[in-house]
This record gives structure tokens, C-alpha cells and sequence, in this order.
């Protein structure tokens, strides 16, 4: 394979949520100076995949001190690990500063550079993650369909559907069709506004998942995961339940403890007459994402009903 097919290669794999396989790639044909454009890209992509993976530390070590003072792009990276590392941590001073440094950062960001793509998508990230979605919309330039960035276009079309803005996610979509067509990331964005929007769209999100999941290059391996994830959650989305269980079992026979498919297992199984297919699945998920939103959001729920209830037993004792 061709030095910018390896590069490619593991650029698609993180595209696709296949970050074992995109680090264990990098880390296999990355043995020149890290100073070199193919060598560094790939690092990059490396780092980025064990941030993905909640792992900062990996990310840290790939990237030490020396070799990010001589790129901005990995400055970025090795601040935004840093920030994820702080937060995980409960340092709140540390993870300012990490942003902070992030922010500066973006001075160096020349649009139309793929280190500047990359130094962008870092800060918003974090911004994004530090509860600042306008800031880290601003930051990507989305909200004039004008942006030619592709990574910036897919982690703003992230944020504006988090936010509801399924409408702007379509704008911004159809405008970089224009230009980036065959592009994985444009497949992709296609499908998480299909997934988010339903109908007809979900549909379409099915195919591309389907399509994805179908390669034989990964079959068998974790690069067909998060399709298959997507898959499911495109049928569950369309209504077609038995085939969803189906297909996010064949998910977690690749990777038991994938976060994607536990808590849309969870969410299916929350369909089903027992509860208890959900509570198990919601105590799986904890036990490998503690933080995740889902368990967060039920751990308020129940919270609030235990609350509920002591003040109605209560106000029954005081009758």
C-alpha cells in the first residue's frame, strides 16, 4: 500500500469509529521522523482515536512535549488530551488552562490547511464539551454553509443537532455536497441528520450504515462496529425492533463493552414489556462509561422520584 493509501486508510478508519484499529494501524507504519507530514498526520490520527477512546494518556504519550513544540496541529491534540485528561480528573483549573491554550492555538489555524482543520476541530471540541456550543460553532465557521472543511462541516453538524437545529445541520450538509460528494464524511453526516430526523431520511441512514458494515475488508473486526451500531439504531428508528436486537447483537460479539451499542441496547430494551432487559443493560454501560448521558440522565430520574416520594410519604404522615 502507497504511503498516502496508509494515511487514508487510517483517516477513514477514525472516521468510522474504528479507533483500535486506526491506532493500531498508525502505530505499525510510523516509523519515521515525527517531523514528516505522513508520519505526524498519522500520529495525529492516532492520538485523536485514543481521545475517542477516552484514553487522553495514550494520546499524551504519542505526542510528548518535544514533539508537539514543533507543530500546532499536535500542540491541539496534545491540549485537547490534556483538557479531557483534567476534566476526567475533576481539575477544573487544569482543564481552563488547557483551553485556554487551545484558544491560543487557533492563531496558528490557517483556513484551507489541514493542520488548521485540525487545530480548529480540537478547540471546539473542547468548547463544546465546556458547555460552549456557539463558541465552538463559531470556532469550526458554521452558520454560513460556507465552510470547506470537512472535519469542521461533521463536528458542527454534531453540535447543531445536539442543539436541535436539525435545519441548519441540513444547510450546512447540502452546501458541502457541492464540493465533497464522495466524501466518507459526507455519507456519514447524511446518515446522523437521517438518524436524528427520521422518515425517509432514516432510511438513507440505513443504507449508508449497511453498505459500511458490509465491507468485507472489515468483517469481523471492530472497523464494522459503529456501522452496525448505526444500522440498528436506523431500524429502531424506522420501527423494525426484532431486526435492531438482531443486528446490535451482532455488534456486541465484536466488542462487548462498544459504549454505542450498550446504550442503544439500553433504549431498545426500554421498548420491551420487562424492565429489566433495560436496568441490565444501563448497569453495563455504567460500569464501562460511568458519565455517559444516559446513565447520568437516569440517576437524575431516579433521584427525583425517591425525592418525590419522601415528600408525598410525608405529607401522607402529616394527614
Amino acid at each position: 500500500m502507497s504511503e498516502d493509501g496508509v494515511t487514508f486508510k487510517i483517516q477513514s478508519l477514525f472516521y468510522q469509529g474504528a479507533y483500535g484499529s486506526a491506532i493500531a494501524l498508525a502505530s505499525s507504519n510510523t516509523s519515521g521522523s515525527p517531523s514528516s507530514e505522513p508520519t505526524l498526520t498519522r500520529l495525529l490520527y492516532a492520538a485523536r482515536s485514543h481521545i475517542a477512546s477516552n484514553n487522553p494518556r495514550g494520546a499524551l504519550s504519542l505526542l510528548p512535549a518535544d514533539v508537539a513544540s514543533s507543530s500546532a496541529a499536535a500542540r491541539s491534540v496534545r491540549a485537547l488530551a490534556a483538557f479531557v485528561e483534567a476534566r476526567s480528573q475533576g481539575d477544573v483549573s487544569g482543564a481552563d488552562e488547557n483551553l485556554a491554550e487551545l484558544r491560543e492555538t487557533l492563531d496558528d489555524a490557517v483556513v484551507g490547511d489541514p493542520s488548521g482543520q485540525t487545530i480548529r476541530v480540537c478547540a471546539a471540541t473542547a468548547m463544546a464539551l465546556d458547555d460552549d456550543p456557539i463558541g465552538a460553532l463559531e470556532t469550526l465557521g458554521i452558520g454560513t454553509a460556507s465552510s470547506r472543511e470537512i472535519e469542521c462541516i461533521a463536528l458542527g453538524v454534531h453540535i447543531l443537532l445536539s442543539q436541535h437545529r436539525a435545519d441548519l445541520a441540513e444547510k450546512e450538509y447540502q452546501a458541502a455536497r457541492t464540493w465533497a460528494d464522495d466524501s466518507l464524511l459526507i455519507q456519514l453526516i447524511e446518515a446522523y441528520i437521517g438518524l436524528h430526523t427520521g422518515g425517509r431520511s432514516a432510511q438513507q441512514a440505513y443504507y449508508v450504515y449497511d453498505e459500511l458494515a458490509q465491507n468485507p475488508e472489515h468483517a469481523g473486526k471492530d472497523a464494522s462496529v459503529n456501522p452496525l451500531v448505526g444500522k440498528g439504531v436506523a431500524q429502531l428508528v424506522l420501527g423494525q425492533r426484532n431486526e435492531a436486537t438482531q443486528v446490535l447483537a451482532d455488534a456486541e460479539k465484536l466488542d462487548p463493552n462498544n459504549v454505542d451499542m450498550l446504550a442503544n441496547s439500553a433504549v431498545l430494551a426500554s421498548y420491551s414489556a420487562s424492565p429489566a432487559g433495560y436496568f441490565g443493560r444501563l448497569e453495563q454501560l455504567r460500569r464501562v462509561a460511568p458519565s455517559h448521558a444516559l446513565v447520568t440522565s437516569a440517576d437524575e430520574a431516579a433521584q427525583a422520584f425517591d425525592s418525590a416520594f419522601v415528600k408525598h410519604q410525608e405529607a401522607q404522615a402529616a394527614l
